[in-house]
């Protein structure tokens, strides 16, 4: 009756047979290695190593080969009760097998969006037009600033002064024409006097050398 064998070199299976146990294998791919008797019918993958099968020679699942360091954990997999599934692409992400998409990061455990300033810092936008990095911040640049950077013309920074001053008088010059104001000035002579001088020290503003563009307003 035949035996039913396989040959193994250093723990990994390199062939099944049926036949002698003590047969000579000299001059064969076999020769030297250990001989095992296993069971007729169980079902052996050549190449395989050994200890990937229980005494009963059935095969271990991955998950359980995985358990006992026989295999490392398979990369992008995740163990999930007594399966291994893959990971998802976020999971990637987290676990540093990819890398996050650009403008985002991962905090937490979670990915987010980075802020304008690290997208800033990362290269991957510009500094607004008319802002300033200070400190951890983002602000307004001065008209001052804009100018000195080339970011406006001296054209284009005398307009929105021009414009600033005119604004500023036309609101100097409201809260002079309130009703609560124009009432006062009825009844009561001395701040009628001090209105109308605000009032002319206003509008002698607009005869100052180089208005709209200079302008010294009145206390």
């Amino acid at each position: 009756m035949a035996t039913h064998f396989i040959t193994v070199l250093n723990g990994v299976i390199t062939g099944q047979h049926a036949g002698d146990l003590n047969a000579d294998f000299f001059n064969t791919p076999y020769y030297g290695h250990e001989r095992i008797v296993i069971p007729k019918d169980v079902m052996i993958s050549n190449y395989d190593k050994v200890e990937f099968y229980d005494e009963s020679w059935n095969r271990k699942s991955t998950v359980q080969l995985v358990d006992e360091g026989i295999l490392p954990m398979p990369e992008g997999y995740l163990r999930e009760e007594d399966k291994l599934r893959r990971m998802t692409p976020e999971e990637r992400i987290i676990s540093g097998l990819d890398e996050p998409e650009p403008g985002t990061k991962i905090v937490d455990g979670e990915i987010i969006f980075m802020t304008l300033m690290e997208r800033i810092k990362a290269g991957l936008e510009k500094l607004p037009h008319g802002f300033k990095i200070q400190g951890e911040e983002i602000v307004s640049m001065t008209m001052q600033e804009q100018l000195a950077a080339g970011q406006i013309t001296q054209e284009e920074y005398d307009s929105r002064i021009a414009t600033d001053n005119a604004a500023e008088l036309d609101r100097r010059l409201a809260e002079q024409q309130t009703p609560v104001a124009l009432a006062r000035a009825e009844v009561d002579s001395a701040f009628a006097v001090s209105r109308k001088e605000k009032i002319a020290a206003l509008l002698a503003v607009m005869g100052q050398p180089l208005w709209p563009v200079k302008a010294e307003w009145p206390q």
